[in-house]
């Protein structure tokens, strides 16, 4: 029952969180912004992502899981609250903030309870999170073409996270409530290279993929797409991305977590600059393909080669260096799109090169 409860959080996060991007088009005529201004939206809601997952990654211990999911659930509903009701650009900025920073507390207890569990399936669990990515942009697609706000999204989102609050209530959940860990044992854990490279390939890996996109609605129209149309290839981007997930628990058995990410980021990189030098927007999908299983191995690897008491500290910073890319990569993107919406899309290609990089200059260094 964990398993599942864990897998239904992801999924309902994700829908929520996977709207924003192909919504980008809808908040830009709506408030009557700029491609520039509107880079603002998603930038603060990786920053609540950013400070929350810091937080999270002392107190989750401190907590225990379920007053940390509640805490999660709480700055959701406010979050929602917000979209729901506001008719302003900065209501929809403190939306987003609040949204970013629920994400932050649920992914980091999620994840953390998934490692306590039996047999933890971190390549099923992320798939689940690209089968929210799917569905949010059918939904945000579907909602342009019947003339229906997104307003009205927002409160069914909000219904159903009420349903997943009441679960949290009744469902047992593993205690998972060690000490506050001290300065020098938070020191000696981040020194590990098993944790310090893995947050320097999250930071590169979210930071390119939150890029990527958040603006691919809008290079998508820049190739003479529909937004209803652009919105179906971003869904199709991760119909894509989540068989990739669902898949990678089954490659793991042929080949290490670590290969699975190389060869992923490599084969991704190589996909964007075909897609933009051929301004074929189908492209796209194959680029989900290849970076759906990325994420979820490296936090394999991390997580099966810690303590336990450890990866809520791993979890939480995890989660903080994904925000604090996000952060770097969508408001840079956002401000290129003053002189070429192409050349946006370099910065997620070198990103993932360079997570290729990392990688395989750890493996070497392994090898002595």
């Amino acid at each position: 029952m964990g398993k599942i409860f864990v897998i239904i959080n992801i999924f309902i996060s994700s829908i929520i969180i996977n709207s924003t991007a192909p919504l980008m088009p809808v908040f830009q005529n709506y408030l009557g912004i700029s491609i520039s201004r509107s880079s603002y939206i998603p930038v603060f809601g990786v920053l609540g992502t950013t400070i929350f997952s810091f937080l999270m990654s002392i107190l989750v211990s401190k907590f225990g899981l379920k007053k940390s999911n509640y805490f999660g659930y709480f700055l959701l509903f406010l979050g929602l609250l917000f979209f729901s009701f506001s008719k302003n650009f900065f209501g929809i900025i403190l939306a987003s903030f609040l949204a970013g920073a629920s994400t932050a507390v649920l992914f980091t207890s999620l994840t953390t309870l998934l490692i306590h569990l039996e047999n933890p399936r971190f390549g099923l669990t992320h798939a689940f999170f690209g089968l929210g990515g799917i569905v949010a942009p059918t939904l945000v697609s579907f909602s342009i073409k019947s003339n229906f706000s997104y307003r009205y999204l927002y409160m069914g989102y909000f219904l159903v996270v009420i349903i997943i609050f009441i679960w949290n209530i009744f469902i047992k959940l593993p205690d998972a409530k060690y000490e506050t860990m001290k300065f020098n044992k938070i020191k000696k854990t981040i020194l590990k290279p098993v944790f310090f490279i893995s947050i320097i390939s999250f930071f590169l890996y979210s930071g390119s993929e939150i890029g990527l996109v958040t603006w691919s609605s809008n290079l998508f129209i820049h190739f003479g797409f529909s937004e209803d149309k652009a919105a179906l290839v971003i869904s199709m981007f991760w119909i894509f991305y989540t068989l990739s997930r669902f898949l990678s628990d089954f490659v793991l058995k042929l080949i290490s977590e670590k290969k699975i990410a190389i060869f992923s980021t490599f084969f991704a990189s190589f996909l964007i600059f075909f897609m933009l030098l051929t301004k074929n927007a189908y492209i796209f999908p194959l680029v989900g393909f290849t970076m759906g299983s990325t994420f979820p191995m490296i936090q394999r690897y991390a997580n099966m080669n810690l303590n336990k008491e450890e990866v809520g500290l791993l979890n939480g910073v995890t989660y903080g260096s994904t925000g604090i890319g996000g952060i770097l990569f969508s408001y840079s993107m956002g401000f290129l799109s003053d002189f070429s919406i192409p050349a946006m899309f370099v910065l997620p290609l070198v990103g993932l090169i360079l997570v290729a990089i990392v990688q395989l200059l750890w493996k070497r260094g392994n090898r002595g």
